[in-house]
């Protein structure tokens, strides 16, 4: 079925707008669901947004909220938009804080996460979402799956849309951090050092905001690209990706079968991307260390060995199926949650 028959259902996607991983995984979702003849509307904000104002051809609102800020001014944000909008259904991309305004008002939902936690106020919130989808593979899995909930969860793969990998590789390393700040300075000025040596090869640096005060570290083979619209296109085709360790990305490389060094942020700035990295690391997809231990000869060292056939990591064989499973289980997770919840209304 292809859109022309009857709307099913009133469906928000709330996607999270730290960077553009979120927003990657949750417009795949919004194209499948409106495959099946949903009515499926996005809010998200910051750089999400961003991403999807330019990828997302439906109906799209900016929330106009900053990437951290307030959790007062993002109740209310929420609740109007929950007000306003009616859903019949909710997927929660992370945005912890819809999940008791739904619980309240009857509605069911689905919590699309590549992490969990067992601290107690934040199992308080995961406790509220009718069903957990979690957008990785069970093996290797290193964060906690609290008893509480885990007859609510479902590991549905990675959800990522790459294109087809270059038939030859380009003497080309993408240096990324995903959505730059000033605290990703150390890493572009330790990774951009560390692969001086590699003259042969040119170095494509997503500095975004950061370009003018890196400019210092241009040379002959050491280019900065403000605009991130060309990274998928440029590491398509790469021999090497120096990254934050996104989990997004880390997925995307590894199905490219683009070697990785990962030099995730500290735990203090991110809890949880050092876990990623750990995971892919196992699955040996990437190499990584922390960001404590971030050296130039250690980056130099990881980057010639990748470069040079010394050492070898994994690829991903991604076939699109965990779109499927994903949708299959939101729109599962909204039939359990009416039947569950006394207040949910058809």
């Amino acid at each position: 079925m292809t859109g022309r028959g009857k709307i099913h259902m009133r469906i928000l996607i709330i996607s999270r707008g730290n960077g553009f991983g979120h927003a990657k995984r949750d417009l795949l979702v919004a194209k499948a669901l409106i495959q099946l003849n949903h009515d499926v509307t996005i809010a998200s904000y910051s750089s999400g947004y961003q991403y999807l104002r330019m990828a997302y051809p439906g109906a799209l609102i900016d929330l106009g909220l900053p990437a951290a800020g307030s959790s007062a001014e993002r109740v209310l944000k929420l609740l109007e938009l929950i007000r306003s909008k009616q859903p019949e259904g909710i997927v929660v991309d992370e945005e912890l804080l819809v999940l008791p305004i739904a619980r309240s008002m009857g509605i069911p939902t689905c919590f699309i996460t590549n992490w969990l936690d067992e601290e107690k106020e934040m199992l308080g919130f995961l406790q509220m979402a009718d069903r957990t989808a979690i957008v990785d593979t069970q093996e290797h899995w290193m964060f906690p799956i609290p008893d509480s909930i885990q007859n609510k969860i479902r590991f549905v793969g990675p959800v990522v849309e790459v294109p087809e990998a270059a038939a030859r590789k380009e003497k080309k390393i993408v240096i990324t951090s995903g959505s730059p700040t000033i605290a990703d300075v150390p890493f572009f000025m330790q990774s951009i050092t560390a692969l001086k040596g590699e003259q042969d090869y040119v170095k494509l640096v997503y500095s975004g905001t950061l370009t003018k005060s890196l400019q210092r570290f241009k040379d002959d083979s050491t280019h900065f690209i403000a605009d991130p619209s060309s990274f998928m296109d440029e590491v398509r085709s790469s021999s090497l990706v120096v990254c934050r360790g996104g989990h997004t990305t880390l997925w995307e490389l590894a199905a490219l079968g683009i070697p990785a060094i990962a030099v995730p942020r500290r735990e203090e700035v991110n809890p949880y991307n050092i876990v990623y990295a750990k995971q892919m690391g196992e699955r040996g997809y990437v190499r990584w260390l922390q960001e404590s231990d971030m050296d130039v000869d250690l980056i130099a060292s990881y980057a010639a060995s990748l470069l040079h056939g010394r050492d070898r990591l994994q690829a991903y064989a991604c076939d699109g199926s965990s779109v499927d499973r994903l949708v299959a289980y939101v729109l599962e997770s909204f039939s359990l949650g009416r039947e569950e919840s006394p207040l949910c209304t058809t």
